[in-house]
């Protein structure tokens, strides 16, 4: 017997059931992607802010990107021979090989601080032209050497060994 002969035993072929999004599953989707889409609106919002971490003597003084009283981050370096401290404040110049910016600070100074050091200052464009400081950071490499044994340790001449 030849299998065209054979009588016809396969069952039709059914339709694929379609989902419908409905009822709860369409509501927890939803919500889903609203946080979803909070998460992100939060992070590109929250994060763009924080991308500028301060202006050089140059935004501020040829492109005018601080505004008189306006709270800024200044960075650049330490001008040598700028440095002069008065008993309630200490002055100084910040360029960034550009502009240059003159610098007053009412605030603590690290000790790290000297003449061509990297810092970042915090404070405000004042109405004269100077920029007004009340924080003083210090930018350095990282790098860290103890004293050999039996020595003070660097810039505390003050301390002797064994006190």
């Amino acid at each position: 017997m030849s299998q065209d002969l054979l009588p016809y035993t396969e069952t039709p072929a059914v339709a694929p059931r379609v989902r419908r999004w409905s009822g709860p599953r369409l509501r927890l989707v939803a919500c889903l992607a609203v946080i979803v889409a909070a998460l992100a609106w939060i992070a590109i919002h929250g994060l763009s802010d924080n991308f500028v971490y301060y202006l050089t003597p140059t935004d501020v003084v040829s492109h005018h990107k601080a505004h008189v009283g306006e709270r800024v981050r200044l960075g650049g370096y330490v001008v040598p021979d700028s440095v002069h401290r008065t008993s309630s404040e200490l002055t100084f110049t910040v360029t960034d090989g550009t502009d240059s910016m003159a610098v007053s600070n009412t605030g603590s100074v690290p000790e790290l601080f000297k003449a061509g050091q990297g810092v970042v200052l915090e404070g405000a464009l004042g109405a004269d032209g100077r920029f007004h400081s009340d924080t003083v950071l210090v930018q350095h490499n990282g790098e860290y050497r103890p004293p050999k044994p039996g020595a003070p340790p660097p810039n505390r001449t003050d301390l002797s060994p064994g006190s």
